[in-house]
């Protein structure tokens, strides 16, 4: 029976190790981030940084030809543009800094589970071991006992037990001794094949060590690593103040758009030429907000409530062809005032998107993520009262509308993307058909 258990114990230490070392030699390549991936990363930032140097001299330039032709509305809408590329730019390298430190976060964490995993083991084995040093021990014992029994019966009774026997009892005497020499014999193999088992796990112990050591090497290759995980993450929070300036600073530039667009004859050139390039960058954000979240599924958009929760409200602009482009969503008012109007959920969904800020021309805006390839979109607001991962019911309110953006006025624009495109709200809306557009189609 010992001798079944021993055997047993050896295959599944055997199995049990050689998991151990192949898992632990992958390790060691793995999670490996390679000299060619680290200089990939530096050559994006780099050429980003290089970009962004670029777009500084321009915003310089333009500080200089604002102050020059002071009140232009032009040259402030184009340092806005030069702006919302700074940003563009920044967050590209932040979203660059955010892989590279997700890849060190992974070599870090894989490597630790397999020192934890590994020191288990180890403990595992380290019980067996200590099994098998009992049962040597109780052998031990057993032979000590049967060897103080044989001393304690002396050799001369043995040779008066030979002289004085008859042959029966001679030959009984004869089988006796062969029997003991057999039980010796099987107790010396019993205690010689637990000794070298037990050399065998400490010479297997010794080389799971050798592992961990350089397991523990790894881990301090990967402490350097770290470091430079502490200096990228410095850079990202270094960007990101970058990006919340540089928000802050379009948003005073915009107000001083608003301010002179208010003064103008909205049937002048340059009153015109303002529109269109606003409406030329809430474009753009929207192209890049439609190729992003490209959602698929049913398509189920129906039973809607409206997004402004009032009797009073109506439509200022359409889902339609505006100033020579596409409106992608549609404004919409309260006749007894619009700023700070509960703005609330149309269906049921996730806060996908809570953003406080420029919002790349949305101001501060939510995005509820409904299923089924279905989000709708909540910009301009002047205040946000949801996070995202949040759920939602119809009709919570989700924020207060307002004028934050790119925005010449308070108003709700909202917007409805199905499967990745844009699609007209007042189809899907309750009461959509008929509530009123105060624009000309």
């Amino acid at each position: 029976m010992l001798l079944k258990t021993v055997d047993k114990t050896k295959k599944i230490l055997s199995v049990i190790l050689a998991i151990i070392f192949v898992a632990s030699a992958m390790s060691l390549t793995t999670y490996a981030l390679t000299d060619a991936e680290k200089q990939e990363y530096q050559n994006k930032i780099d050429e980003i940084k290089a970009q962004i140097e670029e777009n500084q001299k321009k915003i310089d330039a333009l500080d200089a030809e604002a102050a020059k032709y002071d009140g232009k509305v032009a040259s402030l809408q184009e340092k806005i543009d030069v702006l919302q590329q700074q940003i563009d730019l920044h967050n590209q390298e932040i979203a660059i800094i955010d892989e590279d430190i997700e890849k060190i976060d992974a070599q870090i964490n894989g490597i630790q589970k397999e020192i934890d995993t590994l020191n288990a083991q180890v403990k595992q084995l380290d019980a067996q071991v200590g099994t098998l040093e009992k049962e040597k021990e109780a052998t031990y014992k057993l032979l000590g006992e049967r060897i103080r029994a044989s001393y304690m019966a002396g050799a001369g009774s043995t040779l008066e037990y030979l002289i004085t026997s008859d042959e029966f009892e001679f030959q009984s005497y004869l089988e006796r001794v062969e029997l003991l020499q057999r039980i010796a014999e099987h107790d010396d193999a019993i205690v010689a094949k637990l000794e070298k088992n037990i050399e065998n796990i400490s010479i297997k112990l010794a080389e799971i060590e050798d592992v961990k050591t350089r397991l523990g090497t790894k881990v301090s290759e990967l402490d350097s690593a770290k470091k430079e995980y502490e200096v990228k993450k410095q850079e990202q929070v270094d960007a990101r103040s970058v990006v919340e300036a540089s928000e802050a600073t379009i948003q005073g530039e915009l107000d001083k758009v608003q301010a002179i667009v208010n003064g103008l004859d909205t049937r002048s050139a340059e009153y015109q030429a303002a529109i269109d390039k606003r409406e030329e960058a809430i474009l753009e954000l929207e192209n890049k907000l439609s190729d992003r979240n490209v959602y698929y599924g049913s398509g189920n958009a129906g039973d809607m409530c409206w997004p402004l929760p009032y009797d009073d409200v109506y439509v200022s602009s359409r889902f339609k062809i505006r100033w020579g482009r596409q409106h992608n969503g549609i404004d919409t008012c309260r006749w007894s005032g619009t700023h700070g109007a509960d703005v609330v959920s149309v269906k049921d969904g996730t806060i996908e998107v809570a953003c406080w800020g420029w919002g790349g021309g949305y101001g501060n805006y939510v995005v509820v993520n409904h299923g089924d390839g279905v989000l709708t979109y909540y910009a301009h607001l002047s205040n946000i009262t949801v996070s995202v991962g949040q759920s939602v019911k119809q009709g919570q309110v989700i924020g207060q509308a307002g004028n934050t953006g790119y925005s010449f006025g308070a108003h709700l624009h909202f917007g409805l993307m199905i499967n990745g495109s844009w699609v007209n709200p007042l189809n899907y809306l309750d009461g959509g058909s008929t509530i009123q557009c105060t624009d000309s189609l």
